[in-house]
């Protein structure tokens, strides 16, 4: 048992790196559906940050628009910026050019020392009209796209269930050890209406929702692309 204990701060800073690289991985895929050089216009990066330990780069992302909610749009993404630097924590971000909108996600990645210091993902997005440089409502966003809050519900829900059956199927527990209660528990998913996070990408309506993929189960490897990015299904 000392041996182990010895090593636990060792795999926590490797489970750290793991969620941290695979948010970055698919950021730059979802990257590449930004087809214009036009985003310059409306975005930019106001600080980079590199981590001695982890060896891994945080960033600050900026907004450009003149309007008052640009303005303390990037005072609090400073602000989060700096808490997760204070914490030795993670900052990056994902942002995409639509037709009409602007779409910013920023991603807080820190060890939960509540929950044995597994990582844990704070989600924020910001979604801005191109045309005024203000903030767009979930409201207004989702009368745009002619989605409902229950589209949102039943998309998650059914996400969920068949995260609950794969598993299953591929033995991290029997339905006798874990039921979907138990599962959603793990999850950290109390309500399918909750802290969800409208975002757009090649003009369509998603939304971010994370959760907890790390358990007594070990989990993590099944949910190792997981990149908390939902599409709404109507």
């Amino acid at each position: 048992m000392m041996e182990l204990e010895q090593y636990k701060p060792y795999i926590k800073i490797i489970l750290f790196l793991i969620i941290g690289t695979v948010i970055i991985i698919l950021i730059s895929v979802l990257a590449t559906s930004n087809t214009s050089n036009s985003i310059d216009t409306y975005f930019s990066i106001k600080e980079e940050h590199k981590d001695d330990t982890t060896n891994f780069t945080s960033y600050l992302p900026n907004v450009k628009f003149s309007s008052d909610d640009a303005k303390k749009v990037n005072e609090e993404i400073e602000q989060d910026f700096n808490n997760a630097l204070d914490y030795e924590s993670m900052f990056t971000y994902q942002v995409d050019l639509n037709d009409n909108y602007l779409s910013l996600a920023t991603f807080y990645i820190y060890n939960d020392i509540n929950d044995n210091n597994y990582p844990k993902t704070i989600i924020r997005t910001y979604n801005f009209n191109l045309d005024t440089g203000n903030l767009v409502t979930d409201t207004d966003l989702l009368k745009e796209f002619s989605i409902t809050e229950s589209d949102i519900v039943n998309t998650l829900e059914q996400e969920f269930t068949n995260y609950y059956k794969q598993e299953l199927e591929s033995m991290y527990f029997t339905e006798a050890e874990c039921n979907y209660d138990c599962f959603l528990d793990l999850r950290g998913i109390d309500s399918y209406s909750d802290n969800v996070f409208l975002y757009v990408v090649n003009n369509e309506l998603h939304f971010y929702r994370p959760f907890a993929i790390y358990s007594r189960y070990e989990e993590e490897q099944f949910y190792r692309h997981e990149d908390f990015l939902f599409e709404i299904d109507k």
